[in-house]
């Protein structure tokens, strides 16, 4: 299992649970955190919006939709156009690392 993860500014070390971007600290909701913990565990792949709402106790499908646009706010340079957290039509998401 990889220690941290490398996107763009940031960093992510999901054992400790930490983002940084450009070296500081990023504020994450719980479920901003699970989410991409979840994420992180299969980078470059795309998973499933069932599967993050399952592996992130999201109650809905739709509340994973809401988490990752807050998360991408954090962490894309453009979070209209995103790089590293990016949408998989008809499947889900996927974390992009360098």
């Amino acid at each position: 299992e990889r220690q941290t993860l490398a996107f763009g500014a940031c960093l992510f070390s999901p054992a400790r649970g930490e983002l940084l971007r450009d070296g500081k600290p990023v504020k994450l909701t719980s479920g901003e955190l699970a989410l991409l913990r979840a994420l992180s565990q299969k980078p470059g792949q795309a998973i499933s919006r069932s599967a993050l709402a399952e592996q992130t106790s999201a109650s809905m499908e739709r509340s994973i939709d809401v988490q990752v646009t807050r998360l991408r706010k954090k962490i894309e340079t453009d979070p209209r156009s995103p790089v590293f957290l990016q949408t998989v039509r008809c499947v889900g998401y996927a974390l992009m690392p360098d």
